[in-house]
């Protein structure tokens, strides 16, 4: 006899029902994420690694305390998941597309408690989908993408201090600032816009009150393992990134323009009019939420615009500002008139069919260019075949190595090497984190040096060699000449001229 299922109590019916609400409430978020968590997904291990990809996945594989161009944090994180899917572009890249989901849902949050409409905070995080950028460091892995996971939780937990002073709250801030501060050097911008919070709202005694001390501690042991390395190697990343970052002492309007220019096409030049009205709106508002948040966006792309006078700034390094307001700008013009509204649909329309024809770009390589035509495809196309053709032409490793000239070259090399036991030198003028990788000398070595097309040096005139001889040329194509490599010997290298 088949005895009776027992009737399930009333909470679990009541929570199975909360969560099926849950569900359908947020149902629009969870089919478009999944939609383009999987489109992400099929595209990361169709192309190459760029520049700062293959570079970050050797932080991974030469773990450190840190490192001479960015804090360690993201060669922890590319540790772990080249560790866990192996060293490819699909282990490089996934963790980006994770973080892309959890931001999106940061977002949607972040808006959703604003606008307290399920409709406009999804349409807001469609927009910062939408973004040309965004699209890029949603699949591959920088030290900006890392900072994206901390900057809305920052904001909230600033104000739960300014609602409820405890020690709790401080080590809540204390954490993800000192987290920021393992991802970039530039988390330390987030620390004016909390203090000019607490001055704007006159909360001075939150500025003095002891209870900062144990977050203040917990942020510095975080970033300690900086601080250790830097001490070890005579602060040679700070030194860099004041460099770096301030550039010249001279003012320059060109710079300045080619560095705005670049963020205009970066974000798609229909979005990004809307983020600097997001932050127009958001310095007029009364919500302690968006009064923050542009705090934050004030300070950020003020210091980077003051700093591309001096020096041309990357269009990444402003991430975090258009994270925030792209999908706040994008909320206030949902309130605005029917022609804002016309306007918005069609910034994010058609920015999100652009992007989408860049991931089927990526993916199927259809576009027929001119021979080395600036492509999606010129920095990320044929290094896998370009490096099997320069280890074959070593017979003896013990004697004989690879060298490039560029550390661009350099860090794709190095992860494109076939061969392991091969060494390879990048041979510059240059200080960069590859003398500290490098433990042997090329001095004596026969070096077979690597010219790309776009990276050609005179061996014989800029090497000190017995002898230079050309060992071969190929071209590599995708439809047409992508770039073309002259494998050239330096014997018995002796430095630079």
């Amino acid at each position: 006899m088949i005895s009776a299922i027992p009737p399930l109590p009333p909470q679990a019916i009541l929570r199975y029902q909360s969560m099926h609400s849950t569900v359908k409430e947020h149902s629009g978020l969870l089919f478009f994420l999944a939609g383009i968590t999987l489109l992400r997904l099929l595209v990361i291990p169709r192309f190459g690694l760029g520049v700062d990809e293959a570079h970050y996945v050797l932080y991974g594989r030469y773990l450190d305390l840190s490192y001479f161009d960015h804090p360690p944090l993201i060669g922890w994180v590319q540790y772990v998941f080249t560790s866990l899917f192996g060293e490819n572009e699909f282990g490089a890249r996934i963790a980006a597309v994770l973080i892309g989901g959890i931001v999106s849902v940061l977002i949607y949050r972040f808006i959703l408690a604003i606008a307290r409409d399920r409709y406009q905070a999804l349409f807001c995080t469609v927009a910062l989908n939408a973004s040309f950028l965004f699209n890029a460091l949603f699949i591959m892995l920088m030290p900006d993408t890392l900072l994206f996971i901390l900057i809305i939780p920052l904001i909230h937990t600033v104000i739960a201090v300014e609602q409820e002073n405890t020690v709790g709250n401080w080590l809540r801030l204390g954490l993800l600032l000192g987290l920021a501060g393992l991802a970039k050097y530039t988390a330390v911008l987030f620390l004016p816009p909390i203090a000019l919070y607490f001055i704007f709202r006159r909360r001075f005694d939150l500025l003095f009150t002891p209870k900062l001390l144990p977050g203040a501690l917990l942020a510095l042991l975080l970033i300690s393992p900086v601080l250790v390395w830097n001490a070890r190697h005579d602060w040679i990343s700070f030194a860099y990134q004041a460099r770096h970052v301030a550039g010249s002492d001279a003012v320059s309007w060109g710079k300045f323009g080619l560095s705005l220019g670049a963020q205009f096409v970066a974000y798609s030049p229909l979005l990004l009019p809307i983020a600097f009205f997001g932050l127009y709106k958001a310095l007029r508002s009364k919500e302690k939420t968006l009064f923050l948040s542009a705090l934050f966006g004030v300070v950020l792309i003020g210091f980077f615009t003051y700093a591309s006078f001096y020096e041309r700034a990357l269009p990444h390094w402003t991430s975090p500002f258009y994270l925030l307001f792209i999908p706040i700008g994008s909320y206030y013009l949902l309130q605005a008139g029917s022609g804002w509204k016309k306007y918005l649909y069609g910034a994010v329309a058609i920015s999100m069919t652009l992007s989408l024809l860049a991931y089927g770009e990526l993916s199927l390589k259809l576009i027929p260019f001119k021979d080395y035509q600036a492509t999606i495809h010129r920095d990320i196309y044929g290094f896998d075949t370009i490096m099997e053709e320069a280890a074959a032409l070593i017979d003896d490793p013990a004697r004989e190595a690879m060298a490039v000239t560029n550390w661009t070259l350099a860090s794709r090399a190095i992860f494109y090497n076939p061969s392991p036991e091969i060494d390879l030198f990048l041979i510059d003028n240059r200080d960069d984190q590859f003398d500290l990788w490098q433990k042997s000398s090329p001095i004596g070595r026969d070096l077979l040096f690597i010219n790309t097309h776009f990276f050609n040096k005179d061996i014989n005139a800029t090497m000190r060699c017995s002898a230079v001889e050309q060992a071969k040329t190929i071209d590599i194509y995708l439809h047409n000449k992508v770039n073309s490599v002259d494998y050239v010997w330096c014997r018995n290298f002796q430095g630079l001229r």
